[in-house]
């Protein structure tokens, strides 16, 4: 018993381990870390354009919601967005792009951040107490580091393409190179047609 409970403790101190513990994943703290509902949702617009990866602010999420841990609906993982008719579309991004977004999406760590990325396809490790900008310390995409001179593709919604909560400063809209004409509503009706389980993995990693 006092190992189980030890195991829990350690799970939940790591920001990771409400999927498979309780009947939901609420997406309350979508804006601060890692969100296991949050990255599955994002991962439907990376698999449904073949994507490097795929990335979405905090903002775009509904914080009320909460989706099963398995044996979710489309139903579900659409509720928990604020804007489940924005178009999926690709990004050509470079390396160093990605890493400033990533940056940007740390600005505010630990607090709330609108502008936070909830992230599939990558893994990012951060050091919680290096200084805004210099937070990052490595990412890995597709099991490869981040080439800061490659370009990427990014799958996200129109919005967040055109720029929005700040990342006009990072990337621009002519950099779109596919509009879909899919809602990103259309891409988690595919995806569970096949998939009906949270992602287990974090994106986010601090250490």
């Amino acid at each position: 018993m006092k190992l189980f409970l030890g195991w829990v403790g350690l799970t939940l101190a790591l920001g990771w381990g409400q999927v498979g513990l309780s009947q939901g994943e609420s997406l309350g703290g979508v804006g601060e870390r890692a969100n296991p509902a949050a990255q599955t949702i994002v991962e439907t617009m990376r698999s449904a354009t073949g994507a490097d990866l795929a990335l979405l602010g905090a903002a775009f999420f509904n914080e009320s919601a909460s989706i099963p841990s398995t044996n979710f609906s489309a139903d579900d993982l659409i509720k928990a967005l604020a804007h489940p008719d924005d178009e999926v579309v690709v990004l050509s991004l470079r390396g160093e792009q990605i890493l400033q977004a990533l940056e940007r999406a740390l600005e505010l760590y630990p607090q709330k951040n609108n502008a936070f990325l909830q992230i599939a396809g990558a893994e990012v490790r951060f050091d919680p107490k290096a200084e805004p900008g210099k937070r990052v310390a490595s990412v890995q995409i597709g099991g490869a580091k981040l080439d800061p001179n490659r370009t990427y593709k990014v799958a996200t919604t129109a919005p967040m393409a055109r720029g929005a909560l700040g990342y006009f400063r990072v990337w621009s809209r002519e950099q779109i190179t596919l509009s879909t004409g899919r809602t990103i509503a259309d891409a988690i009706r595919d995806y569970t047609k096949w998939q009906r389980s949270l992602l287990s993995q974090p994106a986010w990693i601090a250490q």
